[in-house]
């Protein structure tokens, strides 16, 4: 069980140098086609006649254990432990969140509808609530007696893609009050998927020097998933799994006679803007996965015999045993608010993302909670955009963003990993083809 864990540590570790994200990227009003990413119902009345996606890459990466300074990261990631500060707590949690947006388009069919074609490829890895101490005895040769217990903690790795299609609409306009809605239906290919919970699982390490006579106490009940995946990642299943999902999505406007006097041509009329949205409904079934739960009652073996054999088999009982599993999307609650401060240019915006996953419960794909304010400024060919954040188990993160045409560059961490340690660390590339009204 000591290698799976420390193999899963390693592998969060190794994302962290290539962490990215999409902070602040869907609250532009010319985001186009990444809208089928947050909220569907705005790719209708957008700033495009069409938009079309050539590949865009995003990774996320935080935890509450480890804080680093980027620079340090940058130059020497081989030696990541020497220049990393721990903090080891009882509950600590890591997390990766990959995320690439391949061809994919958007078109509007008239003013008051449009479509949206889409592919996407998302990975997820987490361990939560962990004891700080085990993983530290995990990574170190450990030369003293030790314990844990009543550790519940849950750990997963899942990627998959996604083929879909989005359909937007108006469904009032009053000119003061406007209100669309959208959905998004998508099939799901499993690509990977392995995981452990542990329930009530405690861990005692008697220490004597000796390999023949240390020994470690174990009791308490494990869940896996294809388990072997955890421990092979460049071949980590032979099955794939399959299902459906879907998003929905609603945004209101509120404009003015001022407002709407203001604007012309396709540019935004609202003073005011509420869009709430549930994405990832869903799940994906792998046929084929291997589902075990394992039970230790006082189960003891020395150091020398897990030399020998360090199979679960070995130490524990054999509860059930399936040939399936499912494994559930990260549902997320989106609730964001713009507010257009000066016309068309300057923008302030509210952005929540609330996990709606239980994340401790078995293959777990969750979101991390994230709230958002991002002052903006918008402009056709042109966005600026400095996300301030609040992240769940990072803390307080600041970062940087651009839209230049076809291009979209940003994190929402640099500016905090540059000043000193940070927790969480992120950024984002996109390239499209954006395809404009001409009175825009």
């Amino acid at each position: 069980m000591k290698k799976y864990l420390l193999v899963f540590v390693v592998f969060l570790s190794s994302y962290s140098i290539y962490a990215q994200s999409f902070f602040a990227t869907h609250f532009d009003n010319y985001a186009g086609v990444y809208n089928v990413m947050s909220n569907p119902a705005n790719l209708v009345d957008s700033r495009y006649r069409a938009d079309i996606n050539l590949a865009s890459g995003s990774v996320f990466a935080n935890n509450d254990y480890y804080s680093v300074k980027i620079s340090d990261l940058l130059n020497d990631s081989s030696n990541f432990e020497n220049y990393a500060k721990r903090t080891p707590s009882k509950s600590n949690n890591f997390y990766t969140n990959v995320d690439v947006l391949g061809p994919s388009f958007q078109v509007d069919l008239n003013y008051f509808n449009t479509i949206a074609i889409f592919s996407r490829v998302r990975g997820i890895g987490h361990i939560t609530e962990i004891d700080g101490i085990y993983l530290e005895d995990l990574q170190d040769d450990v030369s003293q007696d030790y314990s844990v217990n009543n550790q519940n903690f849950s750990l997963a790795s899942n990627a998959w893609y996604e083929v879909g299609a989005s359909y937007a609409t108006i469904f009032f306009n009053n000119q003061m009050h406007f209100l669309k809605g959208g959905f998004s239906l998508k099939y799901l290919g499993g690509i990977y998927s392995g995981y452990a919970k542990a329930s009530n699982l405690s861990v005692n390490y008697d220490y004597t020097g000796v390999a023949a006579t240390s020994n470690t106490t174990i009791n308490g009940q494990i869940e896996t998933g294809n388990l072997q995946s955890l421990n092979d990642f460049d071949s980590p299943i032979e099955n794939e799994g399959s299902g459906f999902g879907g998003d929905l999505g609603l945004t209101y406007e509120y404009r003015t006679a001022q407002s709407l006097a203001d604007c012309t041509g396709a540019a935004n009329k609202y003073v005011f803007k509420l869009g709430v949205s549930v994405t990832d409904i869903g799940s994906i079934r792998f046929k084929e996965g291997e589902k075990v739960v394992y039970q230790a009652n006082n189960v003891t073996f020395t150091d020398a015999q897990y030399a020998i054999n360090d199979d679960l088999d070995t130490y524990f009982t054999t509860v059930s045993e399936t040939k399936s599993f499912n494994v559930s999307l990260p549902t997320a609650l989106h609730i964001n608010a713009d507010w257009n401060i000066v016309y068309n240019k300057l923008y302030l915006n509210l952005n929540t993302d609330i996990n709606l996953v239980k994340d401790i419960k078995p293959n777990s794909n969750y979101i991390k909670n994230v709230t958002s304010l991002t002052p903006r400024f918008e402009s056709k060919w042109l966005s600026l955009y400095l996300p301030l954040s609040v992240v769940e188990n990072s803390g307080f993160q600041t970062g940087f963003g651009f839209r230049f045409g076809p291009l979209t560059v940003g994190s929402g961490s640099v500016v905090s990993s540059l000043l000193g340690y940070t927790k969480a660390v992120d950024v984002h590339v996109g390239l499209k083809i954006p395809i404009y009204y001409n009175n825009d």
